[in-house]
């Protein structure tokens, strides 16, 4: 390859990687986004993080008039964190030396936010090649992207909630999906 050749061919590479770089730069940001929301740090109607338990996570369901999802009781050692986003809860277990308010994401954590159409939604993501899909009771739907399998996204027909299981562990988060686990708090 020629001097010339390299020379010409070096724009040619740069334009054509841009919309690699355009998305790649989308995908941080809101990568940043989720971090934000999920330290309680983000815009308005943000909370910082606290203890809850069982009793105050059914209470807060009652007030903000939808379900609270929760993977169950914790294990004797793990503490209950609730964080809410506006109208998204967080709910997570932390284990170990974790912390309320610990940064680090190590731990189960469950999501429920307000999606309108969420089955739909969940339903057309289902259908990218990096998706795998499990069917579940009540003819909802479990979602994971082989991209980032530690997440799985779960909704239900007529719902207008997305749940979101997230662990470390790709195989602990689809089997907290899959074993009936994550349900809302009644």
């Amino acid at each position: 390859m020629s001097a010339a050749t390299v020379a010409v061919g070096a724009p040619l590479q740069r334009i054509a990687r841009r919309p690699f770089v355009l998305a790649l730069l989308a995908f941080l940001v809101a990568a940043l986004l989720a971090v934000l929301l999920l330290s309680g740090k983000g815009g308005e109607g943000t909370a910082t993080p606290q203890a809850t338990d069982f009793a105050q996570l059914q209470e807060l369901s009652a007030t903000i008039g939808h379900p609270v999802f929760w993977a169950g009781a914790p294990s004797v050692g793990t503490e209950l964190e609730l964080t809410r986003a506006d109208d998204a809860v967080y709910v997570r277990y932390l284990s170990g030396d974790g912390e309320v308010g610990d940064q680090r994401g190590r731990f189960t954590t469950v999501g429920t936010y307000p999606v309108p159409g969420a089955f739909a939604v969940v339903s057309r993501a289902a259908e990218q090649p990096t998706a795998v899909t499990r069917d579940l009771p009540g003819g909802g739907l479990a979602l994971l992207d082989a991209r980032r399998p530690q997440s799985v996204y779960l909704a239900w027909p007529g719902s207008g909630y997305e749940v979101e299981v997230y662990d470390p562990s790709p195989k602990r988060a689809l089997d907290l999906v899959l074993t009936g686990a994550v349900a809302p708090v009644h």
